[in-house]
């Protein structure tokens, strides 16, 4: 069905409105009448109007004059105008007519057909403007509720990125925490037991599983601070050989584990500026995922080479390949590679995704190439290249304080977790220290009043007074000399060591911490500390 259009028709005579409204009986035409400019002007204010026909002589308000107000006014400067006269008209007038908005005239009497013709094509013009208008309003209306769709997706989204991070970050600090009795308990261990082949054995594995935990709890928090825009570079102009072999003597547990190999090939020390515990942990990533693919026995080589922009590392394996179109998805977080045969070497897929993102972070980058599967991988590692003289060591500072593990220390452990707690203060008994444990944090702030010690190690999750309250109130107290504030905690985010900082504690440990880290603390605190 056409869609019915209003008409005006505009003219003094009766006679004449009724000619035209002959003339126009249609079905698609609804048509309005005005017999002065005044119910003109009115029918359009209350009615849409495809076309108007108007008289030119007109008592008071002539059709010039009518045509213009209506020109003048931008809702109805579009409207065609038809003009009706009864006289011949000379140039003049037909430009005066044009200049007020007429598109066309007609003299009387009106030849029917010329004017529906010229009626229809008007409002057939009238129904696609109102039909596009109706479809550029849809559009519209569906932009706006697609954006709101989207914008709501995407506030989800962002919740649900939010919920992620603080569920890896719950994930890694409830984690740590069980870890920490398992670290301490085999640093005890292979400290006490005599040696024995089995035990040896049994230890080292234990040993290599649980940094294999602890490598995979970061790696998760690393991922989730990268995709934050949260992870903080420290760069500084490093050898890159150096930074190798720190990675190699990293993975070599894993890789003697395997009876495997490692080669490394070097033509002359490569200096770059980047954070050398990043890159150490991105070449550490691709060491594992290199060992974990290739046969026992197979031998893994690192080729460190560079031009005059770029440093190169890469990392050559021998081992099960990459299928062809499956080279980008290795780096995909959480991806699992298709391969022909059963694959049961596949982690979580995270040190590839974490690396290659590091690799950027440092303007460089991070790419995988493999002939084939069975044909081995090769992952390359770009990074850019400073001047490669060689960097000046730092003198040593001669007021650096010598570590001393041997020495007796007085010691607070609190922590609430009883089997952390019991092995730590075994641990140090062992070392030779004097150890007191509270299994809250009034009891701990208690018993350092009452103590006194030169070391406290205080977790942070603690029932009732939290760990940092713990801190605050030993901070206030009277005492002889200000104790070593360490923190042990399964939170390591940098706002958690913002936070322990302010408070004021001097270290700040995640669990599970290691012999080495918690020996450095011990062996260069004084046996007296002076007033803060």
């Amino acid at each position: 069905m056409i869609p019915m259009v209003n008409i005006l028709l505009v003219d003094d005579e009766q006679r004449n409105l009724d000619a035209l409204e002959v003339i126009l009986d249609d079905p698609g035409y609804r048509v309005l009448r005005a017999d002065d400019a005044d119910k003109a002007l009115r029918l359009l204010l209350e009615h849409e109007i495809a076309a108007i026909v108007m008289d030119i002589k007109m008592p008071g308000v002539s059709g010039f004059e009518l045509a213009k107000l209506i020109k003048g006014t931008k809702k109805y400067r579009e409207i065609p105008i038809v003009f009706l006269t009864a006289y011949l008209v000379g140039d003049q007038d037909v430009i005066a007519g044009y200049g007020a908005g007429a598109v066309d005239y007609l003299t009387k009497p009106v030849n029917p057909t010329i004017l529906r013709h010229k009626i229809g094509i008007f409002a057939e013009l009238f129904r696609k403007t109102r039909a596009l208008s109706e479809l550029n309003e849809t559009l519209e209306q569906r932009v706006l509720e697609r954006t709101a769709e989207l914008e709501k997706s995407e506030a989800a989204l962002r919740a649900s990125n939010q919920q992620k991070d603080a569920f890896l970050a719950t994930l890694a600090h409830e984690l740590r925490n069980p870890l920490a009795p398992l670290r301490t308990g085999l640093d005890l261990l292979l400290r006490v037991l005599t040696p024995a082949p089995i035990v040896n054995r049994t230890l080292a594995a234990m040993n290599r599983q649980l940094d294999h935990m602890v490598r995979l709890i970061d790696d998760l928090l690393d991922m989730s601070r990268v995709s934050r825009g949260m992870l903080e570079l420290k760069k500084e102009r490093a050898n890159l050989s150096a930074i190798v072999e720190a990675a190699i003597e990293t993975a070599q547990p894993f890789i003697d584990q395997r009876k495997q190999s490692c080669r490394v090939e070097t033509d002359a020390s490569v200096f770059a500026v980047l954070d050398a515990t990043r890159i150490a942990q991105v070449i550490g990533n691709l060491l594992h995922n290199a060992s974990k693919y290739t046969p026992h026995g197979g031998e893994i080589v690192i080729q460190v080479s560079s031009d005059s922009r770029t440093a190169m590392i890469r990392v050559i394996d021998p081992g099960a390949g990459i299928p062809a179109g499956q080279l980008e998805r290795v780096f995909d977080m959480f991806a699992k590679i298709e391969r022909s045969v059963r694959d049961a070497n596949g982690g979580l897929g995270i040190g590839l995704a974490l690396s290659r993102q590091l690799a950027i972070l440092h303007g460089g980058s991070l790419v995988a190439d493999s002939a084939g599967e069975g044909q081995g991988a090769t992952f390359s590692l770009s990074l850019p290249l400073v001047d490669a003289r060689p960097v000046e060591s730092a003198p040593k500072r001669d007021d650096a304080a010598p570590v001393d593990a041997a020495r007796s220390l007085s010691i607070v452990v609190v922590e609430d977790n009883l089997d952390a707690a019991e092995l730590m203060e075994i641990w140090l008994t062992q070392m030779g220290h004097q150890v007191r444990v509270a299994r809250n944090g009034i009891e701990g702030l208690n018993l350092v009043r009452e103590v006194a010690p030169q070391v406290v190690l205080c977790d942070l999750g603690l029932p009732g007074m939290s760990g940092l309250e713990v801190c605050e109130g030993v901070r206030g107290l009277e005492l002889p000399a200000q104790p070593v504030m360490v923190a042990l905690t399964g939170w390591g985010m940098t706002e958690d060591r913002r936070r322990t900082h302010e408070v004021g504690f001097d270290h700040h440990l995640v669990k599970p911490v290691t012999a080495e880290a918690l020996l450095e603390i011990l062996g260069k605190t004084p046996r007296t500390l002076p007033e803060p």
